[in-house]
C-alpha cells in the first residue's frame, strides 16, 4: 500500500492497483499549488471548502465499487472550536485493508471524543493538518495523534515554502512538539510505502508537484465549444 502527497491535504492512496484520492484542492483558492488534474478509481471529500472539494480535478475510472480493496468509513467532526457553528463539519476518513488502518483527519478543529478515539485507535498511519489556522492548533493536533496512538504521522495542510495560505504555519511548528529528533523522518519523495512493520515516526513528505504524478496524471479535458455555429458544424 502506498500514499502519495499531491499537495495541501490531497493524497492518492493505492493498494492492489486501486487508487483512492482524498481532498483534491482547487488551485484558484490554494496559493502556490499548480492546477490539479489526476486519475483515480474513487474520490473522497472531507468537506465542502475549496481547498478540499475540487472534484473537477479528478478523472474517475468508472470501476465498480466491488473492485475497491478498502473498507472505508467516515466520522463526522466539527471544523472548529465552535462545534460546527462557524465553519461547519469535516469528515475523518478511515481506510482499512489487509490489516492496515489509514486515517485522514480532514480539517479537524476540535479534540476527539471518546468514541472517535476508540474507532481511530491504533491507526497505522494518520494524515493530519499541521498548519493550525483553519484546523487544530499544532500542539492540539499532536495531542490528537497521541490519543489515537498512531504509529506513523504524516503532516499535511501547512505552509510549504511559497505553497499554502500565508496564515498557515510551517510544518516546523508542528514537529517541534515531538521530543525526539530521531522520530522525525524527512523524505526526499512525496510517496511512502505503508507496511505493518513500519518504524514509528513523523513522516514529512516532500512535495514534488506534477512531475511526480506519473500514471496518476490526467489530460486536461477539452473545452466544449458553446456557440451554435460550432455545434452545427460538428453535426455536419
Amino acid at each position: 500500500m502506498t500514499i502519495q502527497w499531491l499537495g495541501h491535504a490531497c493524497f492518492a492512496i493505492t493498494h492492489k492497483g486501486y487508487t483512492v484520492v482524498i481532498d483534491p484542492y482547487n488551485s484558484d483558492y490554494t496559493a502556490g499549488y499548480p492546477k490539479l488534474r489526476i486519475r483515480a478509481d474513487k474520490l473522497l471529500v472531507s468537506h465542502e471548502h475549496f481547498g478540499h472539494n475540487y472534484r473537477e480535478g479528478v478523472a474517475l475510472s468508472g470501476r465498480p465499487e466491488s473492485d475497491c480493496p478498502f473498507t472505508i468509513t467516515a466520522l463526522k467532526a466539527p471544523h472548529e472550536f465552535k462545534m460546527g457553528n462557524w465553519r461547519g463539519f469535516t469528515l475523518i476518513h478511515i481506510l482499512e485493508a489487509d490489516g492496515l488502518k489509514l486515517v485522514h483527519m480532514g480539517d479537524l478543529g476540535t479534540q476527539l471524543d471518546g468514541g472517535q478515539i476508540s474507532r481511530l485507535f491504533g491507526a497505522d498511519l494518520c494524515m493530519i493538518c499541521a498548519g493550525s489556522a483553519t484546523a487544530l492548533p499544532s500542539q492540539e493536533a499532536k495531542r490528537a495523534t497521541d490519543e489515537i496512538m498512531a504509529k506513523v504521522i504524516v503532516p499535511m495542510h501547512y505552509r510549504d515554502e511559497n505553497r499554502g495560505a500565508h496564515r498557515l504555519e510551517s510544518v516546523e511548528e508542528f514537529i517541534k512538539y515531538f521530543d525526539a529528533d530521531a522520530f522525525i523522518h524527512r523524505y526526499d519523495t512525496d510517496t511512502l510505502e505503508v507496511t505493518a512493520d513500519m518504524e514509528p515516526q513523523v513522516a514529512v513528505l516532500k512535495y514534488l508537484g506534477p512531475a511526480a504524478w506519473g500514471e496518476l496524471a490526467a489530460a486536461e479535458p477539452k473545452a466544449e465549444k458553446k456557440n451554435l455555429l460550432a455545434r452545427l458544424l460538428r453535426r455536419g
